[in-house]
């Protein structure tokens, strides 16, 4: 069975093949699915609009990061354009890091000053990008990867200056079931149902012990006190230590470097005594926010992503009364505020939230002579290096392929934005402390899967809009309250389409951080498309087909994003240092010269607010070094 669209169908191929496909629901014709299915690449089908080919790490990404890795411009070949260009800073990487530099850039440059946004992707933002659809005339937009946000509305919370500056709202619009149907709370984001809130539309799914036997869902897992689940008594007891916790367990001065020093699993187990199943419960569920499970990941990283088993714990509400929101396209809406403020004519429209939202973008205006910022697409960067003079004065010369060909330019600084695994390979003379720094800096990849949907009455009909298991592909799903922006406005009713969901990682307890990353990447790489959506529609199959779940009529496609190094993986000592050593990411914080280093990754916890800081500040080092 192939589920899947053929990447090189053209917009209006998708667009007919969508209404074919809602005809097919009256007619019994072939349905999408099989109307596609037809010698699927690889890759896989990208969407339509702006971001269609330019889901997850590409495959041009990919083979220039490998050629890089395996040492291919260590020697430079003859032949390199030199377009004779020279730029006062230049960014390496355009997601929300690459443009955090680039705007502290426009802020605080001299108002002749140029900056270059180089990135290889063939758009902006990252992991901060979106996914289109159009089903049955209805179009769709989910997260790629990075997303959700809470609303910065006051001085002194962190991100507040750029949340003003940039004119995002404080307050946003929801779509709500009709009141006729049976009312049911919704994640705005794709997160808060994962651990942190709780409701009876989230279901557990535990499935059948033996040949024939048939799983069984639990709705209120909280609320109701694990009733239903397969755990005993004791254990359940646990679980609500582990989620009430009020007392912390560590007294006096160096409550963080104490949990920086062990990993979440040795917390768990070891000084809160609560039973191993409290570890594989968790595991995926921390995975899914820093790539690995507790056994690999220290355990102040577990507080700082708000897990439980700390007073500190916060979550302790009710998905209708979370705070949290999500852009349509996750944390897209971001990086298109960012572009819209760097370079006004990239995006189509005024500066109102509806237009930077819907607008399609200009490519043409992205890289013109007479922008202060300037973005350059389709740009792998492949070699940074000091040309010759005193170490304050050099020039920094530039190197990246685009089109096949290699290019050199000129920078007086740059900042490398593009994730730890490239920039420790790309940076000629890189100094001995920061290359061991960077050996320290375990990533791991992460998968993130958009479903579309004719309709969702499967998952109304049992009374779920979000879902957990224990055992098969990824470990949770579900479907947003959209959020309205303009125009945009997709429906929220069961018999109307919609997007699901997956957020799956490639965590492999008790094996080094290191190999379970490259494990995990060797799977994601080396799984084709239409191997990863068998997985996905036979998952949906045992979770859904008693409730009449039907692939060929209900999906419409699938889009996967593969992200390689998705997540870093903040493994004890990561924050505040081992055996006497600095932690690394302090070391990487220090600039080489007027080469500085900036990845959300620095801050163990990535999301916007901290990769958006991480860029500010790196620009600030490159321009103006001390």
């Amino acid at each position: 069975m192939g589920v899947f669209m053929n990447a090189r169908m053209t917009r209006r191929d998708f667009l007919n093949g969508a209404l074919l496909g809602a005809g097919a629901l009256l007619l019994e014709l072939p349905a999408p699915l099989k109307l596609f299915a037809q010698a699927p690449p690889a890759y896989g089908f990208g969407g339509t609009g702006d971001y269609a080919s330019s889901n997850g790490n590409t495959p041009a990404v990919l083979d220039a990061f490998r050629a890089v890795e395996g040492g291919d411009y260590n020697s430079l070949p003859a032949g390199i354009v030199d377009t004779n260009e020279i730029f006062d800073l230049v960014v390496i990487g355009g997601g929300l890091s690459g443009l955090g530099a680039a705007y502290e850039f426009n802020k605080s440059a001299p108002g002749r000053a140029k900056c270059l946004i180089l990135e290889n992707h063939p758009i902006f933002g990252g992991e901060a990008k979106r996914n289109e659809f159009v089903v049955q005339g209805e179009r769709l937009i989910g997260p790629q990867g990075s997303n959700a946000f809470g609303v910065i509305d006051r001085p002194g919370i962190p991100g507040y200056d750029i949340y003003t500056e940039l004119g995002i709202p404080t307050e946003f619009e929801y779509g709500e079931l009709p009141s006729s149907l049976q009312p049911l709370d919704f994640d705005a984001t794709n997160f808060g149902y994962r651990l942190w809130f709780d409701s009876k539309s989230i279901g557990h799914y535990y499935g059948g012990q033996g040949p024939g036997s048939h799983g069984r869902w639990v709705a209120g897992f909280w609320e109701d006190r694990l009733e239903g689940t397969p755990y005993t008594e004791k254990v359940r007891k646990d679980f609500f230590r582990w989620r009430n916790m009020t007392d912390r367990q560590y007294e006096g001065d160096g409550y963080g470097r104490w949990l920086d020093s062990m990993t979440y699993r040795h917390y768990l187990e070891g000084i809160l005594k609560l039973d191993p199943e409290i570890t594989r419960y968790a595991d995926p569920v921390l995975a899914s926010v820093v790539g690995l499970g507790c056994d690999a990941i220290s355990a102040y990283a577990a507080l700082q992503v708000s897990m439980p088993g700390f007073p500190e714990f916060q979550g302790h509400r009710s998905l209708r009364n979370s705070h949290w929101h999500s852009f349509p396209g996750g944390n897209d809406g971001f990086s298109r505020y960012f572009m819209k403020a760097l370079i006004p004519e990239a995006i189509e429209g005024g500066r109102s939230f509806a237009d930077i939202h819907n607008g399609r973008v200009r490519f043409s205006a992205l890289d013109r002579d007479n922008n202060r910022v300037r973005l350059r697409a389709g740009s792998s960067v492949v070699r940074v290096g000091l040309q010759d003079g005193p170490l304050q004065r050099k020039g920094i010369e530039v190197i990246y392929l685009r089109g096949g060909r290699l290019y050199r330019l000129t920078a007086r600084g740059v900042v490398l934005a593009c994730g730890s695994r490239l920039s420790r390979k790309i940076v000629s003379g890189l100094p001995p402390g920061h290359a061991e720094a960077y050996s320290h800096f375990h990533v791991s990849p992460m998968l993130v899967a958009n479903v579309a949907l004719t309709n969702w009455r499967f998952l109304y009909r049992m009374g779920f809009t979000a879902c957990k298991w224990h055992g098969g592909f990824g470990f949770g799903c579900n479907i947003r309250k959209p959020m309205y922006v303009g125009s945009y406005r997709p429906p929220l009713h069961p018999d109307k389409p919609t997007l699901l969901t997956f957020y799956v990682s490639f965590h492999h307890p008790g094996l080094p951080a290191e190999d379970q990353g490259e494990i995990g990447r060797k799977k994601l790489l080396g799984t084709g498309y239409a191997e990863f959506e068998s997985l996905i529609v036979g998952q949906m199959k045992q979770l859904f087909a008693e409730a009449g779940f039907d692939a060929g009529k209900d999906i419409a496609g699938i889009i996967l994003n593969r992200w390689t190094y998705g997540y870093v993986n903040p493994q004890p000592g990561f924050y505040f240092g081992r055996d006497g050593k600095p932690a690394p990411r302090d070391i990487i914080r220090k600039p080489f010269g007027r080469i500085s280093f900036a990845h959300a990754e620095l801050n163990g916890h990535q999301h916007w607010v901290a990769a958006v800081d991480e860029g500010r500040r790196a620009a600030g080092q490159a321009l103006f070094p001390e």
